[in-house]
């Protein structure tokens, strides 16, 4: 999976373009934490400095533009909905840290991941039959897989 691309579409579900360094720096953060599942934690001894590596700058500049992407989503109230889908209603009046917003942020892209992955298997397994005609459905199937597309 592409951790870089899921975590680029979930920012501009949260309304944030990749204009911002902080948007490179958080997609840039899925990928290291994706590989480096077990050592993340320690975001300003070790993600920070990597992700300023890469960009040729400081481990807190990596940090402040991170945490200027996240205030910019949580201070829009067009957000609202999108931030309890993805972090829970935990963090819907509150801002989370630079960690718990990167944390919440992979196991979210994960969870999608796996649900894309029943969901494409489920589509090649289930064929529904109509209730109309009585025979196999091309139509009925389709409708089925919008809306449970549409849920998740």
């Amino acid at each position: 999976m592409n951790y870089e691309k899921q975590a680029a579409e979930v920012l501009r579900e949260l309304g944030i373009n990749g204009l911002y360094k902080g948007c490179d720096f958080i997609i840039s953060g899925m990928s290291f934490i994706h590989e480096n599942a077990a050592s993340y934690t320690p975001v300003t001894k070790i993600l920070y400095p990597e992700i300023a590596r890469q960009y040729n700058t400081s481990a807190s500049c990596v940090e402040k533009n991170i945490r200027k992407v996240i205030e910019m989503i949580w201070k829009d109230e067009n957000n609202r909905e999108a931030i309890e889908k993805i972090f829970d209603t935990c963090y819907s009046s509150r801002r989370p840290s630079n960690l718990q917003f990167l944390s919440t942020l992979y196991r979210h892209i994960e969870s999608r991941e796996h649900i894309r992955q029943v969901y494409k298997m489920l589509k090649e397994s289930v064929i529904l039959t109509c209730p109309l005609s009585g025979r196999q459905c091309e139509v009925c199937n389709e409708i089925l897989w919008m809306i449970i597309h549409k849920l998740y």
